[in-house]
C-alpha cells in the first residue's frame, strides 16, 4: 500500500517537473521572439525618424523659398536646370569626343 502511492508521489512529480521544463522552454521561446520583434521596431523607428528629418529639411526648404519669393532669377535658375533651356545670349557646347 505504501509502496503505490510513493511510486504516485514520484510519478506525480515527475509530471510537475516536466511541465515545469515545458513551461519554462515556452517562457524562453516567447522572450526571444519578442526580443527580435523590438529589436525589428527598433530599426524601423530609426529609418522613420531618418524620413522624418529629411523630410522636415525639405519643408525648411520649401518654406525659405515661399518666405525669398519667386524671382526671375530663381526661375531663370528652375529653367536651366529642369527643362535644359538656355537664354538666347548664352551658348552651348556639345563635347562630341567624349572620351
Amino acid at each position: 500500500m505504501f509502496k503505490s502511492k510513493s511510486n504516485k508521489r514520484k510519478f506525480r512529480k515527475w509530471i510537475f517537473r516536466i511541465f515545469l521544463v515545458f513551461f519554462a522552454a515556452c517562457l524562453v521561446v516567447q522572450i526571444v521572439n519578442i526580443n527580435i520583434n523590438i529589436s525589428q521596431k527598433q530599426r524601423e523607428l530609426v529609418a522613420l525618424r531618418e524620413k522624418v528629418d529629411m523630410q522636415i529639411h525639405q519643408n525648411q526648404s520649401l518654406q525659405k523659398q515661399l518666405d525669398f519669393g519667386v524671382t526671375d532669377e530663381y526661375i531663370a535658375e528652375l529653367a536651366r536646370k529642369k527643362l535644359n533651356l538656355v537664354l538666347p545670349s548664352e551658348r552651348i557646347f556639345i563635347d562630341v569626343t567624349k572620351e
